[in-house]
């Protein structure tokens, strides 16, 4: 008897970067989202973009970091929490994603015989 995989859902994030620290707190962010979400079967490509820039008021006007996720730009100018950006992740590919005081429900899948299984994390 084979054993079916799962099915993975893709999704790319593209992060447009400066050399500052909020550049870099949004990268690392968006990987450990990346890591975390492997679990749900979720597999997120976070392709960064450095951009450089000769002209200080050009990177002013760029505001820095932006993320765009699969198509969409969802941060500009600032690093997103990463319950924020597990959020426009489960949005852009349609899952479900809600938040309550002490509990997230990350996603609800349901099984052949109707059982759901849905993932807990206390915040």
């Amino acid at each position: 008897m084979e054993q079916e995989l799962p099915e993975v859902t893709k999704v790319i994030v593209e992060v447009f970067l400066d050399f500052s620290e909020e550049s870099d707190k949004a990268l690392k962010t968006l990987l450990a989202v990346a890591e975390e979400l492997l679990d749900q079967h979720i597999w997120v490509d976070v392709i960064p973009h450095h951009v450089w820039f000769s002209d200080p008021l050009e990177a002013e006007a760029m505001d820095l970091p932006r993320i765009v996720i699969n198509g969409k730009i969802r941060f500009i100018g600032k690093a997103p929490e990463k319950n924020e950006v597990k959020s426009a992740i489960m949005e852009r590919i349609g899952a479900p994603f809600v938040k309550s005081d002490d509990v997230e429900i990350e996603s609800i899948r349901f099984f052949d015989g109707g059982f759901k299984e849905i993932a807990f994390v206390s915040t």
